[in-house]
């Protein structure tokens, strides 16, 4: 069976699961961004799927970036006029779009062992699962519903 057999909700469903298994391995590393979000618990990102940050006006409803209009899904204070816009990548190039932000994020070594599953719903669909590290929670973003709503 070729790759373009594969449905392309199956293919979505095994990125989510490869995100969510580079942040819940038992053991070793990974470099992260906590990323602040308007109205909910802090994001937790791996570094390595993002592309690129850039200096953005926060209320556009796209990013150019390499003469490529990327879709926005804003998780800043709506408040704030600038922000950064962090881009994600995705499994096809036209599944790329900008996360904007109020700043930079923080970036952070995680011992993969520190975080565990927190037990609670996301009432949210964008938000994949929470998890708990020390004595903090965070969300994982359901990047394949974070497409979808950007009509990716």
């Amino acid at each position: 069976m070729s790759k373009n057999n594969v449905s392309s909700s199956a293919i979505d469903k095994l990125s989510q699961q490869e995100l969510h298994h580079l942040i819940t391995v038992s053991t070793g590393f990974i470099d992260a961004y906590i990323i602040d979000c308007y109205g909910k618990e802090p994001m937790l990102l791996p570094q390595n799927i993002v592309l690129s940050a850039l200096n953005s006006p926060t209320h556009v409803p796209y990013v150019e970036w390499h003469e490529v209009k990327l879709p926005v899904h804003a998780v800043n204070n709506p408040a704030e006029n600038v922000g950064v816009a962090l881009v994600i990548e995705g499994d096809e190039v036209n599944q790329r779009f900008a996360l904007m932000c109020n700043e930079m994020p923080k970036t952070i070594r995680l011992r993969i062992s520190e975080i565990v599953d927190e037990e609670r719903d996301a009432s949210d669909a964008t938000i994949f699962q929470y998890v708990r590290m020390a004595d903090q929670i965070f969300h994982i973003p359901n990047l394949t519903e974070i497409q979808s709503t950007l009509g990716l």
